[in-house]
This record gives C-alpha cells, sequence and structure tokens, in this order.
C-alpha cells in the first residue's frame, strides 16, 4: 500500500479530497500538517500570540524548519508502520523542492491542489463558494480574504512552476472541483 501526500493551496480541496480517501480507504491513517502546527506552537506556550500574530504565524508555517519537521514526522509515521496501513499527509505549507528531497517517491504518491489561473479576487469568491462552518475562512469578512488571497495566489503560481520541475502533479480544482477530486479517487484507487 503506497501512501499519499496532498499539498497546494489554501482553499484548494485539500482536506476535502483527504477525507474522501479516509472514508473510502479506512486502514489509511490521516494527518494534517495543522494539527502538528499547532501542536508543536501549544508546546512553546505561544497560541495566543500566534493567533495574534497572523503574519508571523504563517511565516512559521512556511518556513523551512516547520516544513522539515512536518516531513521528517510523515517519514517516521511511515517507518513504524508495520502492518502497512499506511499514511495520508495533507499540508497546505510545503514547498515542492523540499518534498522532492525528502520523501521517497516510490512509496508515497504526491500531489498538488492548486486554483489554476484563477485571479486573487476569483479565488475569495471560489473560496465563499465552497465555505463551511468548518473552514476556517467561514464568514470572515471579503476585504480579510482579498488579503490572504494574495498570498494564495502568489503562492499558487509558484506551485504551477515548481511541481514540474520536481515531477510533483499539480492539479487545477478551479473548475468542478468535486468532479475533479471523484477523478483524482478513481486514479488513486489503480494506483494503490
Amino acid at each position: 500500500m503506497k501512501n499519499i501526500l496532498i499539498m497546494g493551496i489554501g482553499r484548494a480541496g485539500k482536506t476535502t479530497l483527504s477525507n474522501m480517501m479516509k472514508d473510502k480507504w479506512t486502514s489509511y491513517n490521516l494527518l494534517h500538517s495543522d494539527s502538528l502546527k499547532w501542536a508543536i506552537i501549544r508546546a512553546q506556550d505561544k497560541e495566543a500570540y500566534y493567533r495574534k500574530n497572523v503574519d508571523i504565524q504563517k511565516e512559521y508555517e512556511h518556513g523551512e524548519f516547520f516544513q522539515r519537521t512536518l516531513l521528517e514526522q510523515y517519514k517516521s509515521l511511515i517507518k513504524n508502520d508495520k502492518k502497512g496501513y499506511g499514511y495520508i499527509l495533507e499540508s497546505g505549507q510545503l514547498h515542492p523542492k523540499i518534498v522532492s528531497e525528502m520523501i521517497d517517491f516510490s512509496t508515497t504518491i504526491v500531489i498538488c491542489l492548486g486554483l489554476g489561473d484563477l485571479t486573487a479576487k476569483d479565488m475569495v469568491e471560489q473560496c465563499i463558494q465552497y465555505d463551511t462552518e468548518e473552514s476556517w475562512t467561514y464568514r470572515l469578512p471579503k476585504e480579510y480574504l482579498l488579503e490572504h488571497a494574495q498570498d494564495w495566489y502568489q503562492c499558487n503560481e509558484m506551485l504551477k512552476q515548481e511541481c514540474p520541475k520536481y515531477h510533483i502533479r499539480y492539479i487545477d480544482t478551479s473548475k468542478n472541483r468535486i468532479e475533479k477530486l471523484e477523478e483524482i479517487m478513481k486514479e488513486l484507487e489503480e494506483l494503490l
């Protein structure tokens, strides 16, 4: 059984896809990178600080230290998976270069979800369209989302350019998202 790493930008469907996988392949273990991020932050007793200073939080979680820590944790879990249940890692913090350096592509399927050629404004509109009560963006003002969308846009552009360099499949989920995620599920079923 292969492990699965889902990376990409915010609001591209990573959590939805990882939950679809876990529902279908129940033996898999599911790890969300945000869980590890907040565990590290809470262990340092800095949750209030990082919740108040979102820009610093984003800088930390997208920094090389956190990315490498996350991937080391993932690799350790895989190595100690004696029964071969498999692991799914869902993360919006990873850079393709670091993933390619640290992950064995022969045992792990790596895919990147992005929003194609959407503008920052279009990303906000799509974010609102797919928002649920569980989404961190739920009911946030459009102006606030537009500030974040500038980062999403830049990250999306980087992933579109960098993923092919490191043999990571970039998948555009900006149109017909649910159909696209179901297609990914069918493809994965054949690979697993």
